[in-house]
């Protein structure tokens, strides 16, 4: 009886690894197409419960179930980042062209930074070959970043066609899922819950923090006189991905700006602003909404930003964490497997996937 335990959960285990070998191989075949798959798994995630209700308490076929939801996702995603990329990539690729005037509004940031006292102190210069290395530098990276907008509509497309399919079999998926992980059922559950529960935060957390940067931002810089605001503030929410820096990559030189150029009192003012209230929203916002989804520690998202940028593209900012998370929980499973600790419970929190209707297939999630 044991032997034939034994041979059994050995040869899952080396399906198990055959399986992740060979779904490694076809992710390097097929990496264009990564970031697709990352975001129908999130799209799922997001949408599930919602499917599940239309088909199993509505009673709608389910094709009508997934155009509704399809329709949904392209009015709440689709069309804000359609009107976002066209307010921005005109303006940045007119500002790109202008280089002798982004030269000059340097200049004028370089002249003060040589004249200020407190900066003499530390030896402080700025050559203008450094700036116009700089300039170059940055103007270099904008053309790839614009040409990624191309590919980010390719791997919705993609998205939308996976998770199609993920929804129309959502049932045999779910328990086919969990039927190959050679967990317990508790392990299993507690497994799921909370990788779903950080990517249901992620996914919920990126835009909203955006978005309400954004806000704060184009409030402050219409008070305090910032020259086409609204596109100025788009693109300090867009910079709120950025790990560490963030927002202050857009806002810092522009207060530096008004200051080099004479406007002492809105260049001031709109630091102390921009250091309150916009820096201040991406707290607020995590310790408040973000953190009833999943209880991410921050240093978790900060590095996990960066491991999933590097590793797969924009995406990497919804799956780095997830991933970053991933050695935590394990090792909360095996403690659960070892009977070491009987007090891991599966918190309401993360328990994003409960059943839509109590008469449910109990084998799905």
């Amino acid at each position: 009886m044991v032997k034939n335990v034994f041979q059994k959960t050995t040869i899952q285990q080396t399906l198990i690894v055959l399986a992740l070998v060979i779904l490694a191989v076809d992710v390097f075949v097929l990496q264009y197409f990564v970031s697709g798959l990352f975001a129908a798994i999130t799209f799922y995630f997001l949408t599930r419960k919602l499917y599940r209700k239309l088909v199993d308490q509505k009673k709608w076929n389910s094709n009508l179930a997934v155009t509704f939801i399809f329709t949904l996702l392209i009015i709440s995603f689709g069309i804000p980042l359609w009107i976002l990329i066209d307010i921005l990539v005109p303006q940045i690729n007119e500002l790109i062209n202008d280089r002798n005037t982004i030269i000059e509004k340097f200049q004028s940031i370089q002249v003060f930074l040589e004249n200020n006292e407190f900066l003499q102190r530390f030896d402080f210069k700025v050559t203008h070959e450094q700036i116009v290395q700089l300039i170059n530098k940055v103007i270099s990276v904008i053309p790839s970043t614009l040409n990624a907008v191309g590919q980010i509509f390719a791997n919705i497309f993609v998205a939308l066609f996976i998770l199609y399919y993920m929804l129309l079999n959502t049932r045999s998926m779910e328990a086919d899922f969990k039927e190959m992980l050679p967990l317990s059922e508790r392990s299993k559950n507690y497994f799921i819950k909370e990788n779903a529960g950080l990517i249901t935060s992620n996914a919920y957390g990126i835009p909203i923090i955006a978005f309400a940067q954004a806000v704060v931002a184009i409030i402050g810089y219409f008070i305090f006189d910032v020259n086409n605001a609204i596109f100025w503030g788009l693109l300090t929410g867009a910079a709120s991905i950025l790990p560490v820096i963030g927002t202050m990559f857009i806002w810092i030189p522009i207060c530096i700006y008004q200051l080099a150029t004479g406007d002492i009192h809105n260049g001031l003012f709109l630091g102390l602003y921009c250091l309150i209230f916009v820096g201040s929203i991406d707290n607020i916002l995590r310790f408040t909404v973000l953190k009833k989804m999943a209880d991410i520690h921050p240093l978790i998202t900060v590095f996990g930003v960066l491991l999933g940028l590097k590793l797969f593209g924009m995406m990497g900012l919804v799956f780095g964490p997830v991933l970053l998370s991933l050695p935590g929980i394990l090792y909360k499973i095996f403690k659960m497997e070892t009977g070491q600790s009987e007090n891991i419970k599966l918190t309401p929190k993360t328990d994003i996937l409960q059943e839509a209707s109590t008469n449910e297939d109990p084998t799905a999630l």
